[in-house]
C-alpha cells in the first residue's frame, strides 16, 4: 500500500512540474509596441494552472508526510540545519520573486498608461510559475513538515 502512495506522489509530482513548465512557457508576453500578431486577452497559461490544481495540491500535501519521514532519520542538529535552510531558501526566493513582480508591474504600467496592471496578471505568470517558485514551495513544505510530527 505504501508503494502505491509513493507512485501517486511521483506521478502527481510530474504533473505539477509540467504545470509549472507549461504555465511558464505559455504566459502571454507584454508587447508595448503591439508587434505581436494575434489578439484577444486570453491567457492559455491559466489552463495549466487551474486544470491540474487539485493534483498539485495533493502533491504538496503528501510531501509533508514524506519530508516528515525523511527528517526522522536525521540527527537533531541536522534537523535544525534543514529547518533553517528550508526557511532561508523559501524567504530568499519569495522576496526575490515579489521584487521581480513589482519591477515588472511598474514596467508594464509605465509603458501602457491606459491599462493598470496588478502583481498577478496575465503577463506575470512567468514570474510566479517557474523552477524557482517550484523549489520555494518544496522548501516551504519541508519547513512545515517539522510541525506535523506525531507523538
Amino acid at each position: 500500500m505504501r508503494i502505491l502512495f509513493y507512485i501517486s506522489i511521483f506521478i502527481s509530482g510530474l504533473i505539477t512540474a509540467f504545470t509549472f513548465f507549461f504555465a511558464h512557457k505559455l504566459t502571454v508576453p507584454f508587447d508595448p509596441a503591439k508587434d505581436l500578431l494575434g489578439g484577444g486577452n486570453g491567457n492559455p497559461a491559466l489552463f495549466f494552472v487551474l486544470a491540474p490544481g487539485l493534483v498539485s495540491f495533493y502533491f504538496y500535501f503528501s510531501l509533508i508526510f514524506v519530508f516528515e519521514k525523511l527528517h526522522k532519520s536525521f540527527s537533531l542538529t541536522k534537523q535544525k540545519w534543514f529547518k533553517y535552510s528550508y526557511l532561508l531558501v523559501f524567504l530568499f526566493i519569495g522576496v526575490t520573486t515579489f521584487y521581480r513582480a513589482i519591477i515588472y508591474r511598474n514596467y508594464i504600467n509605465t509603458n501602457h498608461p491606459y491599462m493598470e496592471v496588478g502583481l498577478l496578471s496575465q503577463f506575470s505568470n512567468h514570474i510566479f510559475f517557474n523552477i524557482w517558485t517550484f523549489i520555494a514551495l518544496l522548501s516551504f513544505i519541508g519547513f512545515i513538515s517539522f510541525w506535523t510530527k506525531k507523538n
